[in-house]
C-alpha cells in the first residue's frame, strides 16, 4: 500500500515537472534558465524521495513547499501557481499541514499572479479542495485506521501470549527430561553425561568445596560457565557447566533448568569424603 502511494505521488511530481518544462521553453532566456534548473532538481528530490522514503521522509512531506512554490512565483503564471493545489489535494486526508500549507501558498500566489481578477476563481478553488476533504471519503479512512490501530494492538497481545506459552513449554520440556533422567540413570556421570547432550554443553565438572557461602548461581562470562552451589549431607560443591558460546548464558530457560538439575545431584551423591582435596575436579564429563 505505501509503495502504491509513493508510486502515485512521484507520478504526480513528474507529470508537475513535464509542465513546467513545457512553460519554460516560452520565457525568456534568464527566467527560463532558473525555471528549468528548479524543475530539474525537483525531479531529482522526487526521485530520492521515492527511492528512499524512510530516510527522507521530511523531503518527502515538504518538497512541494520548498521546491514548487520558487518556480510558480518565477513563472509568474496564474495557471501554473494552480499546480500547487496538485499535491494539496493529495495530503489533504494524510497530512493536513502540508495540505494547508500549500493550499493558502497557492492562494495567495493565484492572487499576486493574476490580480483582482483573480477573486472570481476562488469559489472554485476552494470548492475543489473541500471535494477533497469528502466526508464519506474521510470516515472510510479514519474506520480504516481504527481496524488497523485494533489489528496491531491484537496481533502484539497475541506475540506477547505466544512468546509467554513457548517460554512455558520450554520449561516444561526441561524439567520433565531432567526428571525422567534422574530416576531412569543409575549413576551421576550417566545423569549429567545426558544433561550434556541435552543442551549442548562443552563439559561439566564437580568441584568440592570447603565451604560456600552463598547459594545464588555465578554466571562466568570470561569462561563461559556457569557455577552452581550444591549443597550436600556431606559438605558442598560447585557443579560448573561450560558452555560454546557466551550467547547462552543469557537464556535464562537454560540456566533455570542447569540450576535445577544441578541440586538434583544429592540423589546421587552424599558427600565428598574428607581426604577429597578441595577446590579441584572431582567429576567431570
Amino acid at each position: 500500500m505505501l509503495k502504491d502511494v509513493n508510486l502515485i505521488l512521484l507520478t504526480i511530481r513528474l507529470l508537475l515537472a513535464f509542465l513546467f518544462f513545457a512553460i519554460a521553453f516560452e520565457k525568456p532566456i534568464h527566467q527560463r534558465a532558473l525555471l528549468v534548473f528548479l524543475t530539474t532538481l525537483y525531479v531529482s528530490l522526487s526521485l530520492l524521495s521515492y527511492l528512499h522514503p524512510t530516510k527522507a521522509r521530511f523531503l518527502k512531506r515538504f518538497l512541494d513547499a520548498l521546491v514548487l512554490l520558487p518556480i510558480c512565483f518565477i513563472a509568474g503564471d496564474k495557471i501554473l501557481t494552480l499546480s500547487l493545489l496538485v499535491p494539496a489535494l493529495f495530503y489533504a486526508n494524510r497530512d493536513t499541514a502540508v495540505s494547508l500549507t500549500l493550499f493558502w501558498a497557492g492562494i495567495l500566489l493565484f492572487l499576486y499572479t493574476g490580480g483582482v481578477s483573480s477573486l472570481y476563481y476562488l469559489p472554485l478553488l476552494f470548492a475543489l479542495f473541500l471535494a477533497s476533504l469528502s466526508p464519506d471519503l474521510v470516515e472510510s479512512i479514519r474506520k480504516e485506521r481504527y481496524y488497523i490501530r485494533k489489528l496491531r494492538a491484537s496481533y502484539r497481545e497475541l506475540s506477547k501470549d505466544l512468546s509467554k506459552l513457548e517460554k512455558e513449554s520450554r520449561e516444561k520440556d526441561y524439567l520433565s527430561f531432567i526428571i525422567d533422567k534422574a530416576v531412569e540413570d543409575r549413576s551421576p556421570e550417566d545423569f549429567l553425561l545426558h544433561i550434556k547432550e541435552k543442551f549442548s554443553l562443552k563439559r561439566i565438572a564437580i568441584v568440592p568445596k570447603g565451604e560456600i557461602t552463598h547459594k545464588e548461581a555465578i554466571i562466568d562470562k570470561e569462561n563461559t560457565a556457569l557455577y552452581v552451589p550444591v549443597f550436600f549431607e556431606k559438605g558442598c560443591a560447585y557443579v560448573i557447566f561450560y558452555f560454546n558460546t557466551p550467547f547462552e548464558l543469557y537464556d535464562r530457560e537454560i540456566i533455570t533448568a542447569l540450576e535445577k538439575s544441578a541440586k538434583l545431584l544429592n540423589l546421587y551423591i552424599v558427600g565428598f569424603d574428607d581426604h577429597v582435596k578441595k577446590d579441584s575436579v572431582r567429576l567431570a564429563v
